[in-house]
């Protein structure tokens, strides 16, 4: 099992993106309480959880699940959008 320490640093971005996006639903008029209900929420935790520890080379299994999805589903991103 890994050791907790690892995970330390993505646990901890982890919760400072949660927080931001929660923030940003309030102030459009979603209540943050009633999204972390649902069971999608859920699943979007563990998908950033993984990107997380991807880039900082941290073994996660669903992480290694998504890039051979990804893979097997010939996807294209455009990484020349800005975010922020």
């Amino acid at each position: 099992m890994d050791n907790i320490s690892e995970h330390k640093k993505s646990i901890q971005a982890l919760v400072d993106v949660t927080e931001a996006m929660l923030h940003a639903m309030e102030k459009n008029n979603i209540v943050p309480e009633d999204v972390t209900k649902k069971p999608e929420f859920a699943v979007l935790v563990h998908l950033l959880k993984s990107i997380l520890d991807g880039e900082l080379n941290i073994y996660n299994e669903l992480t290694e699940t998504l890039k051979e999805k990804t893979a097997d589903l010939d996807l294209e991103f455009h990484m020349n959008k800005k975010l922020h």
